[in-house]
């Protein structure tokens, strides 16, 4: 039983496998074309783009792809062989469940977190034990074959840039999201040299650095100067500069579940899987175990997938924010058989360390360097910290925001706080949220990052206005900073996400009418103008989004084309059932 894109290995560890991870955009919006005389349509623009927005395939002794049931082995999106873990651990389990004690438990769960993260296996300098194929075109998206541009368009829809500045000027650089962040970079660098300003005669180079794409901006900077002079403009979106403290409390072994047992046994599946009967159902199963068995399993599962999957992968290092590699280096690279790996890491930790000297050497030159940042989230259950530390879900918000000041969740900054002006001090300028919780005068770029709230990582791609922003900040010339149009783009706005609304807006598209009654038609009409109207308006009102939304999901279910997926009255009796009895079974366990 072979699983791509399985979210987590025992449901435990979701954040390895989709931290970092941008789902497919929704539908581009049409292109805007009021402002074109003003767009820069000459300079190319390369996009590096986030995890899981480029395949790596894994290859057999001829150099051929690896086919399977769902295509072909993939090293991402990452095969995880379940049954290798279910049967390195199965006789340990049962056994560990009648005596109730660890009967080797722990350590089959490590063999078979190996076992089952086969696609990752790499010797002590990196390298995959089998050949891959990182597929990165030397081509502009005007010369893809069809399908790979259709893919490509799946994961960042930015067609409108392509209208805006033409096919034939905009590159999509390819890179291993599991590989090498040094060998990467050098990618990047001979891609900009040997393929997109020569194909274009350009002189200067756009770039648009994603997610993971930004720990390959840190090192790109550091170990290539001589690019910073032919770079004309830079937009980061969500860039883990800083890394994410989920892969630090991983690589540390410094989980919530061994800290907070309302983790282990009531939060963590329920922010998995949803607010369902299945998730306090699974929460009273782990009761099976005894509380020290069951975090020593998961202690070893931890130390099994940082193990295989990232100790000899640089790019996931580069995701250890510099508070915790010091412990972390010593744990999983202090040995001298890692010394090729630790070195590597420690010169992506020194352009790191470069990195504002580097952005400030950037700028120097005439670049212009934009960013666009999401806060007021909490990191995903596992963080130990999650409960407090301002994130986006997958990445806490002071990484990609540069260092901006966060109010912890769920509290200001106060009403008497005043803005450092650590980066900006210009009396006329207001870089403190309305909400109270962000000071962006203590990040790296305080006039250039926009930030929105509530907004989770791995949705910011179904977030409309985002791709409408990176798409002004990186073609329109008046748009230099915060203050250049905030009608439009202001400094600190909500979020939205439109792609389930666009989904109901096909479905009514593609169905069948015939029977629909003419006040039912119009009932749908109305909302889908609604929702229409909305989706012409880039300063989002969340609340009246999901009005809209809800608004359109209940008329297309009166028109009988879609039907109420809401959970029975039977379902939320249920789930209010083993909720309370979850709560209870372990204020039980607690007093024993």
């Amino acid at each position: 039983m072979k699983m791509k894109r399985f979210i987590s290995a025992l449901l435990v560890f979701a954040m390895m496998l989709s931290v970092f991870s941008v789902a497919s955009f929704a539908d581009s919006p049409e292109a805007t074309t009021k402002h074109i005389a003003d767009f820069d349509t000459e300079t190319p623009v390369i996009l590096v783009h986030g995890m899981s927005q480029n395949d790596t395939y894994m290859l057999d002794e001829n150099g051929k792809r690896i086919p399977d049931d769902n295509g072909y082995v993939t090293g991402w999106p990452l095969e995880i062989d379940i049954m290798a873990l279910v049967k390195e651990a199965l006789p340990e389990l049962l056994l560990s469940i009648i005596t109730r004690r660890d009967c080797g438990l722990s350590e089959a769960i490590r063999t078979g977190a190996y076992n089952a993260l086969y696609v990752l296996h790499k010797d002590n300098k990196g390298n995959y034990l089998t050949e891959v194929e990182v597929p990165c075109y030397e081509c502009p998206m005007s010369e893809l074959d069809p399908a790979v541009k259709e893919a490509y368009y799946g994961f960042l829809p930015v067609q409108e840039l392509g209208e805006i500045i033409g096919e034939d000027k905009l590159y999509y650089f390819g890179y291993d999201s599991f590989g090498d962040v040094i060998g990467e970079t050098d990618k990047l660098h001979n891609y900009i040299h040997n393929v997109v300003m020569p194909q274009t005669g350009a002189k200067k180079v756009k770039i648009c650095y994603i997610s993971l794409g930004g720990t390959i901006a840190v090192h790109h900077f550091n170990t290539y100067p001589e690019d910073l002079d032919i770079i004309d403009k830079v937009v980061f979106i969500a860039p883990a500069i800083d890394g994410s403290n989920i892969i630090g409390d991983l690589f540390t072994n410094n989980l919530s579940v061994f800290y907070d047992d309302n983790v282990l046994y009531e939060e963590l599946l329920v922010s998995l899987l949803g607010d369902t009967y299945l998730s306090y159902l699974l929460n009273m199963v782990l009761r099976i175990l005894p509380d020290d068995v069951l975090k020593s399993a998961l202690g070893s599962l931890a130390e099994g997938v940082a193990d295989v999957g990232l100790r000899r992968t640089t790019i996931m290092w580069a995701l250890c924010p510099t508070a915790y590699y010091p412990a972390a280096r010593d744990k999983w690279l202090s040995d001298p058989e890692f010394s090729f790996i630790r070195e590597k890491v420690d010169s992506f930790m020194t352009s790191r360390a470069n990195f504002e000297k580097n952005l400030r050497t950037l700028q120097s030159k005439g670049c212009e360097v934009m960013n666009v940042c999401c806060y007021d989230y909490p990191l995903v259950a596992l963080c130990k910290d999650y409960k407090t530390t301002n994130a986006d879900k997958i990445i806490h918000a002071a990484s990609p925001a540069m260092g901006t000041t966060f109010a912890n969740l769920g509290e200001t900054l106060g009403e008497n706080y005043k803005a450092k002006g650590t980066y900006c001090n210009n009396p006329e300028h207001n870089h403190l949220s309305p909400d109270g919780v962000v000071d962006a005068t203590t990040g790296l770029l305080p006039c250039t990052t926009w930030f929105f709230k509530g907004q989770a990582h791995e949705q910011l791609p179904n977030n409309d206005v985002v791709l409408k922003l990176a798409i002004r900040a990186m073609t329109d010339n008046n748009m230099h900073d915060v203050y250049s149009n905030p009608a439009e783009y202001p400094q600190f706005n909500e979020h939205r996400l439109i792609n389930t609304a666009k989904l109901y807006i096909k479905t009514w598209e593609e169905a069948d009418k015939s029977k629909v009654s003419a006040s039912e038609k119009a009932a749908v009409e109305a909302a889908i103008a609604e929702i229409n109207a909305q989706l012409e308006e880039t300063i989002i009102d969340n609340e009246k989004w999901l009005a809209a939304e809800n608004a359109l999901k209940l008329a297309l279910i009166d028109a009988g084309v879609m039907e109420d997926d809401s959970p029975s009255k039977i379902e939320e009796i249920f789930t209010v059932i083993l909720k309370t009895t979850n709560k209870g079974v372990n204020r039980v366990y607690e007093i024993i």
